[in-house]
């Protein structure tokens, strides 16, 4: 659950990336993230160039205006100071470069359009929230969450004694219907708890094998397996030097890139990234130690846990041990599903996130075009 969790937040926008125009209602938009990428300068080239509207291509071009050069004498004249220090150029003049202000157009008539308001922000992340629970994982997955949060709900409602009608004859009578709805509610939630703790063993306990066998027996190529496995969020070391327009599912080998920077099988490789730009490689690789283990002693957990509910009735089960190993399992997995967060945010963050069908074929045109101008 909470991996799910993990890998579905990081590709959740901020009220910030809506109102840049990198979401919009029908997803994620292409081009709008390789605008507002670090990479902008290099990809607004293209964008611009290419991708602009057609109502546009009849429209004046428009001079950007140039601002007055000052040379080093007039400076030295004006402030009384030499700046030789701070600026060191060429042709005897410093020259200031503006960044293109966005509100005004290009030469071609481009001009980006308007930043959303927070309204507007709001109204395209509850179109996009309603599309993703509409799809059959976004259904399935927003189900179980409501159903942990009601039953997780009822039962801490439970606790705090704050249902006076099930405290007949008393809170502690076993005959209440306090202890009888603590008993149905706890059992409801193991079984939901199993759904992921249980069910995802076979997958948590592959990565466990290839963890081992990178650490105590330095096989590089169990790395690089579980490098694809968790491609969201994780990369090798030198992946961040791979060519940005290589297609892992499509191209050759790039050359004069070390295996190790790539993942197991190949197609698994980060694809390329729609901002222009890679993503560094992840700093610390004790992380995926750390969100490995913490699965898989969510899963011990909840074996014990299993043990305690379906091994013990209601009388004879510890009070506290119930609540100790329900907070353990739930500590571990969250801690790992964060990691996940974090780090999948890192990537995506400079990266962007994957688009629609439509904004892919938007992006290959680009790209075909590109290559049809560089081999003219």
């Amino acid at each position: 659950m909470f991996h799910a969790f993990g890998s579905v937040g990081s590709s959740v926008p901020s009220l910030n990336d809506i109102q840049k125009g990198n979401f919009e209602s029908s997803g994620w938009s292409g081009p709008g993230q390789r605008r507002n990428s670090n990479a902008h300068r290099d990809s607004d080239h293209h964008v611009l160039h290419f991708h602009r509207h057609k109502t546009l291509k009849d429209i004046p071009p428009i001079s950007e205006p140039v601002k007055p050069t000052t040379t080093l004498d007039e400076k030295k004249d004006s402030d009384g100071v030499g700046v030789e220090s701070l600026l060191t150029p060429s042709d005897g003049e410093a020259k200031i470069v503006t960044p293109h202000d966005p509100s005004v157009p290009y030469e071609n008539g481009y001009q980006f359009p308007p930043k959303h308001t927070k309204m507007q922000a709001i109204r395209i992340g509850a179109i996009g929230s309603w599309k993703f629970v509409t799809t059959p994982f976004g259904f399935l997955l927003t189900i179980y969450a409501l159903n942990i949060v009601a039953w997780g709900g009822m039962l801490f409602l439970i606790l705090i004694r704050a249902t006076p009608a099930m405290s007949h004859p008393s809170w502690n009578s076993w005959d209440s219907g306090a202890k009888k709805w603590l008993e149905i509610d706890s059992q409801i939630l193991n079984a939901l708890f199993n759904v992921t703790g249980l069910g995802l063993i076979p997958w948590r306990f592959r990565d466990l094998y290839y963890l081992l066998q990178w650490r105590y027996r330095k096989n590089n190529d169990a790395l690089r397996k579980l490098a694809g496995i968790h491609r969201g969020w994780f990369r090798l070391q030198g992946s961040q030097e791979l060519p940005l327009h290589w297609d892992p599912k499509t191209d050759e080998l790039p050359e004069g890139i070390p295996e190790s920077a790539l993942c197991l099988p190949i197609s698994l490789s980060p694809d390329p990234p729609l901002t222009g730009e890679r993503a560094p490689a992840t700093a610390k690789y004790w992380k995926l130690d750390f969100v490995i283990w913490a699965f898989v002693w969510n899963t011990f957990l909840q074996i014990v846990l299993n043990g305690l509910m379906w091994g013990l009735n209601k009388y004879d089960r510890p009070s506290w041990s119930v609540g100790l190993f329900i907070s353990l399992a739930c500590i571990v997995a969250s801690a790992g599903g964060w990691v996940i967060f974090k780090e999948g945010k890192k990537v995506k963050s400079v990266e962007g996130v994957p688009v629609s069908e439509e904004d892919q074929k938007i992006l290959a045109e680009m790209r075909e075009k590109e290559r049809e101008a560089g081999s003219v």
